[in-house]
């Protein structure tokens, strides 16, 4: 079953992100996690859909990952995608900032394959500061040999910082997002380095849930809730959908 992410999204700009911190970390009662996150953003050769050359092999292993794997086998053959490889560098991070040589990534670390659909269109039936949307996870250390068998490339790199902190099920992220512009993206640069995508940072608050009606009702309660309890501090915006489309469409005859 394809998982919905539901969530809202507020800017932080820099010189508010420690007080925000503060906040967050004082609301949920527990202490922030920092993490640094490489993400490769894929794309296939042939912008036209197309099916997982493996995906006969990876339908017959008994593991969780196989519904997942041909979950997004049926979806890539409808219509092409930007996937994201994501991993975790924070340990990387911290050596490098250490003054330590730039070090590289390691081919063993195990990296999570995401799928995002293009945000649903907005109803009456939630408001509009909601978004929701597809996604599926698939944590393979294959990933590699599997997306190249398949013909998916690099189409860009980045670098997220986050804080994260929960509560009832609740996600809060505070993250920023960084340009990847060292001719070697293997190597991880100490973060003075790095170049932001802009002076701030977003903070996502976000669920996940089935499709069920009931449960959506009750996911969006609670992001309800969530903004009218922070009304005044964050501004929880309505977002362009278009923003956020990582369909990849097939050029105009």
């Amino acid at each position: 079953m394809v998982l919905y992410e539901v969530y809202l999204t507020a800017a932080v700009s820099d010189a508010d992100a420690p007080k925000a911190r503060a906040l967050l970390g004082g609301v949920t009662e527990m202490s922030e996690r920092h993490q640094f996150t490489k993400v490769r953003y894929l794309q296939r050769e042939d912008p036209k859909p197309n099916s997982l050359d493996r995906f006969k092999e990876l339908a017959k292993e008994k593991s969780p990952n196989a519904s997942r794997w041909e979950q997004l086998h049926q979806i890539l053959s409808k219509q092409s995608y930007i996937l994201q490889e994501r991993v975790n560098i924070t340990n990387e991070v911290a050596s490098a900032n250490s003054g330590m040589p730039p070090p590289p990534l390691s081919a063993n670390k195990p990296p999570l394959l995401k799928w995002n659909d293009w945000p649903d269109p907005q109803t009456q039936s939630y408001p509009a500061f909601i978004t929701q949307r597809k996604t599926i996870e698939i944590a393979d250390r294959r990933l590699n040999k599997i997306l190249a068998d398949s013909k998916f490339g690099t189409k860009s790199q980045s670098i997220e910082e986050s804080y994260s902190w929960s509560l009832k099920n609740v996600e809060y992220t505070l993250t920023k997002f960084y340009y990847i512009t060292t001719a070697d993206p293997q190597h991880i640069l100490d973060q003075t380095s790095w170049q932001p995508l802009a002076p701030m940072w977003i903070l996502f608050v976000r669920l996940h849930s089935d499709h069920s009606p009931e449960r959506m009702r009750q996911v969006q309660a609670q992001l309800k809730e969530v903004r009218e309890r922070f009304f005044g501090i964050f501004d929880f915006r309505v977002f362009d959908r278009r923003a956020q489309d990582t369909r990849i469409m097939q050029p105009r005859p």
